[in-house]
């Protein structure tokens, strides 16, 4: 008798959880068309790529032989993060933030970052990238990836990826009079994208 009493809190609550699936997956086709020169930045160039800098010259924020993620790739890239320029060739000292992994890539992420000792190794080496701290944020594992051996590196460059609210999430309930069918829908407006692409390193693996 009170079936739509019973239906309203279900309905409601998968499109809460709808809405915010896709937001969180249009936030990772940032990462997952990253080398994908069919979504281009300011610069005419994808995220990750060969950047054109203002004085004519190139720089870019992929290692230059793309590989899976490993000690001796890790830390080129963040030797490559640190020699970031401006657009004068002028050096700014970038460093390393965090590490963005898909979930195929968590348990290496562990042991590089985690284990005292050089991971993988008959060495009694210390782990350089544990010790220097050189990742204070970490890894994060982002289960939106689609590439299993892509990963990137959020250095700390001040005006890097965005994400605009335009509107925010409204929802809205109507019945129909002569089916007696109830009707939801639910709307927000926003988008993502990046102002430098400075604030990721990235690489789509071997």
């Amino acid at each position: 008798d009170n079936l739509y009493d019973k239906l309203a809190p279900r309905l409601t609550k998968a499109l809460a959880r709808s809405m915010a699936h896709t937001k969180q997956t249009r936030a990772a086709n940032v990462y997952n068309r990253a080398f994908n020169n069919s979504f281009l930045g300011g610069d005419s160039v994808e995220l990750c790529g060969t950047q054109t800098l203002q004085d004519g010259s190139t720089l870019a924020n992929e290692l230059a032989t793309a590989a899976d993620l490993s000690e001796a790739s890790l830390q080129q890239a963040l030797i490559d993060i640190a020699g970031f320029t401006d657009d004068k060739q002028i050096p700014i000292a970038l460093q390393g933030r965090s590490l963005h992994i898909p979930r195929q890539l968590l348990f290496v992420a562990e042991r590089l970052l985690k284990s005292p000792y050089r991971p993988a190794s008959s060495e009694n080496d210390i782990n350089a990238v544990y010790n220097l701290g050189v990742l204070p944020g970490g890894y994060h594992v982002n289960h939106r990836f689609t590439d299993t051996d892509a990963w990137f590196i959020r250095t700390d460059c001040p005006d890097g990826m965005k994400m605009f609210n335009r509107v925010g999430v409204s929802t809205k309930m109507e019945g129909d009079f002569e089916t007696g069918n109830v009707r939801y829908k639910a709307r927000e407006r926003y988008s993502f994208g990046w102002s430098d692409w400075r604030d990721v390193f990235g690489t789509p693996g071997a």
